[in-house]
């Protein structure tokens, strides 16, 4: 056994690193000065990277030792070290003596020193300099005085005698449920020698946490005496004594067997290992390896499900000693002495419920069910692991020897007859079995459905004919293709299938000589004069019988329209006439020889469904149209709701510079009174003063609508970043609220859209009376005259030709009488106020008879609707449509996926959301640029594929 001389600031840490491992240091310890900053450039303890750094910087350094060391050294280097403590066992002097030598070099290579050597032999001690060995072999002489005990990875190993044993310092702790913890914990046992021991003080411990004892409550009166004895018994482990070496040194071993036995009681369940040596004169050599005792859960459990988990525990550590024992060709045995155990292993552990099913596929996972054997309870050391020893019970036990079964010469079979396990066994699972006796019938017929393809479907059948002769030995083999008559005659086949199917009745009263149904309404065959070849094809009589036309063109085979073999030859046909019309489409049909029962549906379902006719001349997407907006339909103070948009250009003269200038239109959504404002151009700049002038002109504006002109988004972003900075008692007052139509849907400002037409016809008449061309004044005021003449124009066409009734109601009866007053003042008007000198009061009276008008004359003269009078299928996510873009030809438009829609207030799609194509891809068939995505009407796509 040995040492890593301060193992962690061996290592280095890499430069980019240590500051990672920085540190404040206080000189003198004065926290009132100036700290000085370091950091480590070596490992630390403590640091929780440590340990972890140091192992992969011992393993590289035996690797890189592999060639120039021994297999030994490396071996030792790199598995027989925990972190800076090694230790290995060797067979003879000699090879510890080499071991060690070869182990200070290799380290030595890597500047790490090992030390603090112990050994059981005075020859390997006397063979390393005494500088090196620690500091009990330097100073002891091994042969007198008191035995030397070593902590060997925390266990006392006696070296003297080569033995581990225990030296328990029990401590002062309090007799609750934390001191007694203290205690058991403090006995460190992990080869698990003496765990019946300690088991016993485990199950006070359990019944402590039964009793929900908190951390510092007393000792109850029941549990004092047994802890009070466990703790007196705890100073006689100091008698017990286990060889470090498994056998003796003369004894030559012929072959190494594990014997693992695992036992459980309503106290506890537990496991023990032995190791079975057998030399070349049959001698029996037994040791104990490791042993486990664990106390039962305090749910209640059956005796078998913890008979089953000591099991898996003995699995667990055959597992882990079979990697840590490194002997080859080692046999391993399991004994247990419940024969329900024995049962589930010995069966599918799908029968049985969770709880044992997980636990017998673990243990089938390791071993095999011919290792398990029965062993009786009276030789089972196991059961003192269940059960819990005192500490000379312990000594006096078999539990490090091991049973006499493994002593013998020969081991017992072990072999019992385990039985088929009880239907009544609450580990069973029950199952319930239906039996249920089903035969699917498929005809050649049903399995057509599959094609999607005439031809390959003619092609399919042809083959299956030829394979059909070919195997009954009328053809010989081959491997061409199919010829033309055998794809007729597979044509033939497939009609006649179609027709047995679908038209047996009618095929059944022709061959009796009897007429069909006249009232035949659903396919009209009796109008057909139908009759049956010398093949057994129905096809049609009709009158062409004298025709020079071939006989199958002249008497088609009939088929019905509902058939997938009908829906099939409809698409065939269709595409061989490049997706023309119905009339053609049938026109080839019947040319073919093929006469479809109400063929125009059938034909035009299929053209209306044909992507590719779709995309060449369906129209654009339609959707009723949306009720009006409550801002049209609200009796508020002239250009409280806006839409806005501009027009122009307008060639003004300024000197000798011929510039270019703009009109701005705000309309009234209510009142439709219009506004003109003139722009020196189109940017944002010029648009928010332009909307400075009218609101100064006219008062707040609520609402602002409009398109998505680049202008206007600035605007509105601009708008929004200053908005934030106002004060938001203010913005409540005078906040102005934007919203955009979707891009390329100018029919939704139809409202300003029509009234630009207006506009540029007055103003066309007006500037035709100047000579000469304008200057900026002169075009605003231009302007200006048109907003006049526009203003004064009829809302409705009611009364226009009565001389009797009143004047028509024009947007200037509003605008002529706009006050900054928005609220009517309170009282009472009547016609006879016209009269009065208080004018305020014969203002409010004509805003009243003018709201009054509008509601009768103007309002619901907007109740029907122009046109997009039908409701439509809505639009899904995952439609597959066409873009429409007026720049480009139809065959260039694009294609786009539907991702998001955006239903009104009445449930109707129109506004989408889509994903653009693109065709340029990578190698691995991904995109190379980001996915485009659109917002656009409905009105722009055309509708190729259904979502559903």
């Amino acid at each position: 056994m040995c040492d890593i001389e301060r193992m962690f600031h061996q290592f280095h840490v890499k430069a980019e690193d240590q500051d990672y491992l920085r540190f404040l240091w206080w000189e003198n310890g004065d926290l009132e000065a100036q700290p000085s900053i370091y950091r480590m450039k070596v490992h630390l303890f403590g640091a929780a990277s440590s340990p972890g750094c140091a192992n992969y910087g011992l393993k590289h350094l035996a690797a890189e030792g592999r060639g120039h060391f021994s297999e030994d050294t490396i071996k030792f280097i790199h598995r027989n070290f925990y972190v800076d403590d090694g230790l290995s066992s060797v067979a003879s002097k000699g090879q510890a003596i080499q071991l060690v030598k070869e182990a200070r070099e290799l380290c030595r290579t890597g500047k790490l020193r090992l030390h603090k050597f112990i050994s059981n032999s005075k020859e390997v001690l006397a063979a390393i300099p005494k500088e090196e060995c620690a500091e009990a072999a330097k100073d002891l002489d091994m042969a007198l005085g008191e035995l030397h005990m070593e902590r060997a990875l925390g266990v006392q190993w006696c070296v003297a005698s080569d033995e581990f044993q225990f030296r328990v310092v029990v401590k002062e702790n309090p007799l609750t449920r934390r001191g007694v913890l203290s205690t058991v914990a403090s006995v460190y046992d992990p080869l698990g020698f003496v765990a019946p021991f300690i088991l016993v003080g485990k199950q006070i411990l359990q019944q402590m946490c039964r009793d929900k004892l908190s951390w510092d409550d007393a000792l109850p009166d029941d549990l004092r005496p047994l802890w009070e004895f466990w703790l007196q018994d705890l100073q006689n482990l100091a008698g017990v004594k286990i060889k470090r070496c498994y056998i003796p040194s003369s004894f030559e071993v012929q072959r190494y067997e594990l014997h693992h036995f695992s036992d459980a009681s309503v106290s506890g369940y537990g496991e023990c290992s032995y190791l079975r040596a057998v030399s070349a004169s049959n001698e029996v050599h037994c040791s104990l390896v490791m042993g486990k005792s664990r106390v039962a859960p305090t749910k209640v459990t059956t005796i078998p499900r913890l008979e089953l988990s000591a099991a898996v525990v003995a699995v667990r550590t055959s597992d882990m000693l079979k990697k840590e024992l490194e002997v080859d060709c080692l046999r391993e045995f399991f004994w247990t002495d419940s024969k329900v155990v024995l049962g589930y292993i010995n069966n599918e552990a799908r029968r049985f419920h969770v709880y044992v099913a997980n636990r017998v596929e673990h243990i089938k996972q390791s071993t095999e069910s011919a290792q398990w054997m029965y062993v009786a309870s009276g030789e089972n050391p196991a059961d003192h692991a269940s059960r819990g020893l005192t500490a000379e019970q312990l000594v006096a036990s078999n539990w490090f020897t091991g049973p006499d079964l493994l002593w013998q010469k020969e081991l017992p079979s072990g072999v019992v007859k385990v039985g088929e396990i009880a239907s009544s066994d609450p580990e069973l699972k029950k199952a319930q079995v239906h039996d249920t006796q089903a035969k699917e019938v498929r005809s050649l017929l049903d399995r057509l459905h599959k094609f999607s393809d005439w031809s390959r479907m003619v092609k399919a059948i042809a083959r299956l004919k030829r394979w059909a002769r070919e195997t009954k030995g009328l053809k010989p083999r081959s491997c061409e293709a199919t010829s033309l008559e055998e794809r007729r005659d597979a044509e033939l086949t497939i009609i006649k299938m179609v027709q047995q199917a679908t038209l047996s009745q009618e095929m059944q009263c022709i061959q009796r000589h009897k007429e069909t149904r006249i009232k035949d309404k659903a396919n009209k065959l009796h109008k057909l004069g139908p009759f049956l070849d010398d093949q057994g094809v129905l096809r049609v009589g009709g009158r062409l019988t004298h025709a020079a036309l071939h006989p199958h063109v002249k008497h088609p085979a009939v088929l019905p329209r509902d058939s997938h073999v009908s829906a099939l030859l409809v698409k065939h046909y269709h595409e061989r006439v490049h997706h023309q019309g119905r009339g053609m489409t049938m026109n080839a049909l019947r040319s073919s020889g093929i006469w479809i029962l109400g063929c125009s549906k059938a034909v035009s379902s299929h053209i209306y469904k044909c992507t590719t006719c779709r995309k060449f001349r369906r129209c654009t997407e339609q959707q009723r149209m949306a009720d009006l907006p409550e801002e049209r339909m609200e009796t508020t103070p002239p250009f409280t709701y806006c839409g806005i948009d501009c027009f122009g250009p307008f060639y003004v003269k300024e000197g000798r510079k011929e510039l270019k200038r703009y009109g701005l239109l705000l309309t009234c959504m209510c009142s439709r009174a219009v506004h003109i404002e003139m722009l020196d151009d189109l940017t944002t700049d010029a648009f928010i003063n332009a909307l400075r002038s009218f609101i100064a002109i006219r008062g707040t504006v609520r609402q602002i609508r409009c398109d998505q002109g680049t202008n206007f988004v600035g605007a509105r972003r601009e708008f929004v970043q200053a908005l934030k900075e106002m004060d938001q008692e203010e913005l409540k007052e005078l906040g102005c609220e934007f919203i955009m139509n979707i891009p390329a849907s100018s029919h939704m400002g139809g409202v300003w859209e029509r009234q630009i037409r207006t506009i540029r016809s007055v103003l066309t008449s007006i500037l035709e009376q100047s000579a000469r061309q304008l200057d900026c004044s002169s075009l605003r005021t231009f302007l200006y005259e048109v907003m006049a003449v526009v203003n004064s124009r009829p809302l409705t066409t009611d009364y226009l030709n009565d001389a009797s009734s009143p004047e028509p109601l024009t947007p200037n009866h509003i605008l002529t009488m706009k006050s900054t007053i928005l609220s009517p003042p309170p009282g009472k008007f009547v016609k006879e106020d016209l009269y009065l000198r208080k004018r305020w009061r014969r203002v409010q009276l004509l805003a009243n008879n003018f709201w009054a008008r509008w509601k009768k004359e103007y309002l619901l003269n907007l109740q029907h609707r122009q046109k997009w009078i039908k409701d439509r299928r809505n639009a899904k996510v995952n439609d597959v449509v066409l873009l429409q873009d007026d720049a480009t030809p139809r065959n260039k438009w694009k294609l786009a996926k539907v991702i998001e829609v955006y239903p009104g207030k009445d449930g109707r799609v129109r506004r989408l959301k889509l994903l653009i194509s693109d065709s340029t891809l990578d190698g691995k068939g991904k995109r190379i640029s980001k996915p485009v995505h659109l917002e656009r009407p409905i009105q722009k796509t055309v509708t190729l594929l259904e979502a559903d």
